[in-house]
């Protein structure tokens, strides 16, 4: 089973979670921002987000892709 990265949105900030299965890890918080809620609101998968390519279009977008890794990385350590 593939783990999936979903996000939800409230009060102007954007909730990163995890996936793993049928459990939901909290990954981290980050303000909101339209570019990035865009690309993660239907969810994607961690292949998608190590596959990344589009670098330099959107800096706010390439900064929460280089962090999810790290984070995900932390989950699976320490909380499974």
């Amino acid at each position: 089973m593939k783990n999936k990265i979903t996000v939800s949105k409230a009060n102007d900030m954007i909730t990163f979670y995890l996936h793993v299965g049928k459990r939901r890890f909290f990954l981290f918080v980050q303000k909101y921002s339209k570019g990035v809620y865009d690309f993660f609101a239907g969810g994607r998968s961690e292949d998608e987000i190590r596959n990344f390519r589009m670098w330099n279009r959107n800096p706010r977008l390439d900064k929460t892709i280089s962090k999810i890794p790290l984070y995900t990385k932390y989950v699976m350590r320490y909380e499974m």
